[in-house]
C-alpha cells in the first residue's frame, strides 16, 4: 500500500500486489480519508505501507531537517533540494502521517517512509525536467509521462482506467517502494538518521539513484 498525506479531502492511496513477474493494481489510486486506510489496511491484511510524510522526528533536529533530509539534499541537484522541506513548514503532513503511522501499526507489519518525487527522479534523472514540473498547474502531460514510464520500469499491470493527477502518480510510487522494501531491497536507498532522541516509524528509504 503506499499514500501520498494530504489534506481531508486531498490524501490519496493504492495498492498493488505481487502476481508472478509483474505487480497488479488491486486498488486504483484514489481519496480516502485516515479512518478508511486503516480499515482497509485491516481488512485486506495488508503487509507494507509507504507513507509520503516525515514519520520520524527528534527535538535535537535542528530546523526541521533531519540527517536523512540533509543527506538526501546533498545528493540532489541544487534546483531540486526544495523538495526535501523541514519539518516545520510542513506540520500538516507529519502529524497526519504520524497519526496513521500510530494507527496502522497494530495491523500492518512494515511500515516506512518515503518520497515519491525523489524516487522518480532517482529512478531515472533524464526525467528531471518532467519531475520538476509534473506538480504544476500545467504539468498534466508530465504526469502522464511518468506515469507510463513508472508502470514500464516495474511491471505494473494497470489495466483498469486510472486518475491522472500528481497525486495519483505518487501514491503509486508509495506502494511500489513497500513492494520493493519486502521484494527487492537492493534498489531502495536507506537513508540515515542518527539521533539518540529520535522517535517514531519506520526507516526513510527512496530509489536507489540510478
Amino acid at each position: 500500500m503506499g499514500i501520498d498525506i494530504g489534506g481531508e479531502s486531498g490524501t490519496w492511496m493504492c495498492v498493488l500486489k505481487p502476481n508472478g513477474d509483474t505487480l497488479t493494481v488491486v486498488e486504483s489510486p484514489r481519496v480516502a480519508s485516515l479512518e478508511e486506510i486503516v480499515q482497509y489496511a485491516e481488512q485486506y491484511q495488508v503487509v507494507a505501507v509507504a507513507i509520503d510524510a516525515q514519520l520520524t522526528w527528534a527535538i535535537s533536529d535542528k530546523r526541521g531537517f533531519r540527517p536523512s533530509d540533509l543527506e538526501l539534499r546533498d545528493i540532489l541537484p541544487k534546483q531540486c533540494i526544495n523538495w526535501v522541506a523541514s519539518q516545520n513548514s510542513l506540520m500538516a503532513v507529519p502529524v497526519r502521517g504520524r497519526q496513521l503511522a500510530e494507527y496502522l501499526s497494530p495491523v500492518v507489519g512494515t511500515i516506512i517512509e518515503t518520497h515519491p518525487r525523489v524516487c522518480l527522479y532517482f529512478a531515472d534523472n533524464s526525467l528531471l525536467a518532467s519531475v520538476m514540473l509534473y506538480k504544476s498547474n500545467d504539468g498534466a502531460t508530465h504526469t502522464e509521462k511518468l506515469l507510463r514510464f513508472w508502470i514500464k520500469r516495474f511491471h505494473i499491470d494497470a489495466k483498469t482506467p486510472m486518475t491522472k493527477t500528481h497525486d495519483a502518480l505518487d501514491s503509486m510510487v508509495c506502494a511500489t517502494v513497500a513492494y520493493l522494501y519486502h521484494h527487492l531491497p537492493d534498489q531502495l536507498k536507506r537513508l540515515s538518521y542518527v539521533a539518540e532522541d529520535k522517535r517514531g516509524r519506520g526507516p526513510f528509504v527512496v530509489i536507489e539513484p540510478n
